[in-house]
C-alpha cells in the first residue's frame, strides 16, 4: 500500500487535516508547520494528486513568471537567474511550481490564457508588459510587477530596487573622492531602470553634465568611451550602467594609458562575478536581485491568499568599495 495523507500526518506529528490544509493551501499555517509537513512529505515521497487538490481547493499550486521574449537581454543574464531562483524558493516553500511564459505576444493572449483556464493561481510580471490594456485584463487577479512600471498607477503592485538612489549613492562616492567631472556611460537610455539609474546621476552631479548611451555592448561603450576620453576636458570619473559598460571603459583607459583609479575613477552597477577580479577590481552599486525575487514571490502568495493589497515596496541599494574609486 502506498503512502497515504495519515503517514504524513504521524510523521509530521499534526493532524491529516493539517496536512490537507497545508496541501491545499485553503488555511493560514505557520512556516514552521508548513516545514515540517513538506519534510515529511519529501521524507516519505508522498506525492498528493494535483487533480483532487485542484477540485479540493479551487487553486492550481502554479504560479506564472511572465517575460518579455523580445527583452532578451533584460531576461537572459545572471541577474534575472538570480531573481527567478529565489521565487522557485518561496515558491517551494509554498508547495507552489512556476512556469514561465512568453507575454509579448499581442494582445497579450498568454496570459490571458493562463488566467482564464486556471493554469495558475497567480503571476509575476515584467514591467513592459503593464499597459492600460493589460491591466484591464488582469483585473483583480493576484499579480506583482517585478521592477517598477514606466506607467505607476497608485493600483499597480510592483517591487523594485531603488536605481535612482543607486546612481546618486554612486556620484557622491566618486565626489568625495575628488573626481569632479563624472560622466555616466551605458545602457539603452529608453529602458526603465535605465532611466532611472541616469536620473539619479544628474540629481547629485554637481559638474559637467555627460551622459553617453550606448546599444548596450560592451564595443559600444569602448567606442563611446574612446570618443569622450580623447576630449580635452574629458571626463575624470564615470558611473557605469551594468558591467559590460565598465568593461568597455576598462579597454579604451587601457588603449589610451590612462590610469584607473588615479586619473579617471570608475563605479559600475551590479556586483557580476567578475568584478572583484578586473584590474583594478571595480566599485559597485550593489543591487540585491535576489531579494528582488523573494519580496515579489511572497507579496504574490499574500495576495493569493487575499492576505495583502496592492503595495510597492522599493528596496535600497549598497555601495560595495574597491580599486577602481581609491584615488587617495
Amino acid at each position: 500500500m502506498g503512502v497515504t495523507i495519515h503517514d504524513v500526518a504521524e510523521r509530521a506529528g499534526v493532524n491529516s487535516s493539517t496536512v490537507s490544509r497545508v496541501i491545499n493551501g485553503k488555511a493560514s499555517i505557520t512556516p514552521d508547520t508548513k516545514e515540517r509537513v513538506y519534510a515529511a512529505m519529501r521524507e516519505l515521497d508522498y506525492h498528493p494528486n494535483s487533480l483532487a487538490r485542484s477540485l479540493a481547493s479551487g487553486l492550481s499550486g502554479v504560479i506564472g513568471v511572465v517575460v518579455d521574449a523580445r527583452d532578451a537581454e533584460a531576461f537572459s543574464n545572471v541577474f534575472f537567474s538570480r531573481s527567478l531562483f529565489a521565487i522557485e524558493k518561496v515558491a517551494q516553500s509554498e508547495g507552489y511550481q512556476v512556469i514561465i511564459a512568453n507575454g509579448a505576444q499581442s494582445r497579450g493572449m498568454t496570459v490571458e490564457n493562463l488566467m482564464k483556464e486556471h493554469k495558475v493561481d497567480g503571476l509575476i510580471l515584467p514591467p513592459t508588459t503593464v499597459k492600460p490594456s493589460m491591466m484591464e485584463t488582469i483585473g483583480d487577479f493576484p499579480y506583482v510587477v517585478l521592477g517598477t512600471p514606466d506607467t505607476l498607477r497608485g493600483d499597480t503592485c510592483w517591487v523594485d530596487n531603488n536605481n535612482e538612489q543607486g546612481a546618486e549613492i554612486a556620484v557622491k562616492h566618486l565626489q568625495q573622492k575628488g573626481y569632479t567631472r563624472i560622466a555616466y556611460i551605458g545602457g539603452y537610455q529608453k529602458r526603465g531602470f535605465t532611466k532611472r539609474r541616469v536620473r539619479g546621476y544628474l540629481n547629485a552631479v554637481n559638474g559637467p553634465e555627460t551622459v553617453l548611451a550606448t546599444d548596450g555592448t560592451t564595443d559600444d561603450a569602448l567606442r563611446a568611451a574612446l570618443e569622450v576620453l580623447r576630449e580635452q576636458d574629458r571626463p575624470d570619473a564615470f558611473v557605469c550602467n551594468d558591467n559590460l559598460a565598465a568593461f568597455g571603459l576598462l579597454k579604451a583607459c587601457r588603449e589610451l594609458n590612462i590610469s584607473v583609479p588615479g586619473q579617471v575613477g570608475i563605479v559600475t552597477f551590479d556586483n557580476y562575478p567578475l568584478a572583484e577580479y578586473m584590474d583594478p577590481p571595480l566599485t559597485i552599486v550593489d543591487i540585491d536581485t535576489a531579494m528582488l525575487g523573494e519580496q515579489a514571490a511572497r507579496l504574490l502568495f499574500q495576495r493569493i491568499e487575499n492576505r495583502s493589497g496592492s503595495q510597492q515596496i522599493m528596496l535600497s541599494t549598497s555601495l560595495i568599495i574597491r580599486a577602481s574609486t581609491d584615488r587617495n
